[in-house]
């Protein structure tokens, strides 16, 4: 443990004789207190923090991760070339303990940054929303849909199975059907058309969803559900007011009346996200798997006005959604600080591994590249057209093999884009613990792991006297 610790203490003393460390660390100083000071976002409280939460959120944690990826890359590989790491390994001293030395003292300096860091953008954010001329309302609003961290319960699926044979079927019998046809890809197709036919409410009609295992923590907890829809098509940017009802099952009142449900007249305009604040009290039925039911009724032509009647059109991705509170702001701040540190650790274990291997300019590349593959890759993986069912869209069999054969390749690099909470956070969404125990398995104790057994490996084998200085 002692020689563990001078060889830590020894790698943070030399991090901060860096120039290049001294640069970026002025840079991480500068965004740190200037971000949240100056950046404004629309005029309202919401506005503000989410835009300075994004922008120097971002900014900080790429400029530490870009320090931890230079020092780790350079520390080790100047060791090696200076012949400095020669009078160490001649001391009983095995060289897996050097390079997790180099390791920790690399992520420990910059771990104490990145802490240090996102506490003074915290305080100063909310300084700055205090000082603010917002009115009460939206503060309120701001507490409620940003300053929290929310669990979002989705509505449960339809079952389109026998729906789907049955069409099948019927095209089958009315011979709509080339002979020559795949199975499966007509099935595919039907699916996508019902799919979305499921997302469209005509005037006059209604729909209804099921959400289950709504579970809060208090009886005094408000539910929101939130949603965009949109009138006629989702492409149209002349969108208009729909008028509708919205309803909520009252469970109390299901012995009472036929039609126990809470409805609320509303016009609401196309193309908007919109939340409705909900009592969960009255609402959830903990009789059966803390259900909640939500009833959608788009009134007929005569509400509309002449000539604009239209449906109201729900996209998978934007469906009525149910959210609640979990925890509040600074206890989601610090679960994505959690995943931000997992992205330090990471970064730092890279950079020592080829700096184990490499001169430093070779390691630096290699780190680099490295990275980058990860973010085509993913960018690739993501990158078909996905239909309503979340299933992609290929153009031929050279776009499906480019991306399975990308998909592929995810499995074995890191994109450092999965482990930003910043969406998440400036949204109110809830940051999961499983979120974060599937990154600390994956990134920390697998990918870092293989990594780290990597650059410990390379360097107990690496013959360091033949290394010639230039």
């Amino acid at each position: 443990m002692k020689a563990f610790l001078a060889i830590m203490k020894q790698t943070m003393r030399s991090a901060t004789r860096s120039k290049v460390f001294h640069i970026l660390f002025a840079l991480i100083i500068l965004a740190v207190f200037l971000l949240p000071m100056t950046v404004s976002g629309d005029g309202t409280a919401i506005g503000l923090v989410q835009i300075s939460l994004t922008y120097s959120l971002n900014v900080v944690v790429a400029l530490i991760s870009t320090t931890t990826l230079w020092l780790a890359c350079s520390l080790l590989s100047r060791e090696i070339e200076a012949y400095n790491l020669h009078m160490v390994v001649c001391k009983p001293c095995p060289r897996w303990l050097i390079w997790l030395g180099k390791w920790a003292g690399v992520f420990f300096m910059h771990l104490v940054i990145l802490l240090i860091s996102c506490m003074i953008i915290y305080f100063l954010i909310l300084w700055r929303v205090s000082r603010g001329n917002f009115s009460e309302v939206e503060r309120e609003r701001l507490k409620m849909e940003t300053l929290v961290g929310r669990r979002t319960f989705y509505p449960e699926p339809i079952d389109l199975g026998q729906r789907i044979e049955q069409e099948y079927q019927r095209r089958l019998a009315a011979g709509s059907i080339d002979q020559q046809h795949i199975p499966q890809a007509v099935k595919g197709e039907i699916r996508r058309t019902l799919i979305a036919q499921e997302g469209e409410v005509k005037p006059g009609d209604q729909k209804t969803w099921v959400y289950k295992n709504v579970n809060t923590s208090s009886s005094d907890d408000v539910l929101f559900l939130r949603y965009r829809m949109y009138s006629g098509d989702t492409s149209d940017t002349n969108q208009l007011m729909i008028p509708c009802f919205w309803g909520f099952l009252i469970p109390a009142e299901k012995a009472k009346t036929s039609e126990p449900f809470a409805m609320m007249n509303m016009r609401i305009p196309g193309g908007t996200f919109q939340e409705i604040p909900i009592p969960a009290a009255q609402v959830v039925d903990p009789d059966l798997e803390h259900q909640v039911v939500v009833r959608f009724v788009n009134l007929p032509p005569e509400f509309w006005g002449q000539g604009q009647a239209a449906s109201a059109v729900f996209q998978a991705k934007d469906r009525p959604v149910i959210l609640c509170k979990v925890t509040g702001f600074l206890s989601n701040y610090l679960r994505s600080l959690i995943l931000a540190i997992f992205q330090i650790a990471f970064l730092a274990a890279l950079g020592c591994t080829v700096g184990a291997a490499f001169s430093t300019p070779v390691a630096a590349f290699a780190a680099i590249s490295y990275l980058v593959i990860g973010l085509s890759v993913q960018a690739a993986v993501s990158a078909p057209l996905q239909n309503e069912d979340g299933s992609y869209q290929y153009k031929g069999i050279v776009d499906k093999t480019a991306h399975k054969f990308a998909k592929l390749i995810s499995v074995a690099v890191v994109s450092v884009d999965d482990l930003d909470a910043t969406s998440d956070l400036i949204k109110g969404n809830l940051v999961e613990f499983r979120r974060i125990g599937w990154a600390f398995l994956n990134l920390v104790l697998i990918r870092t792991g293989i990594i780290s057994g990597i650059g410990i490996w390379i360097l107990t084998r690496r013959e360091l006297g033949t290394v010639i200085k230039r």
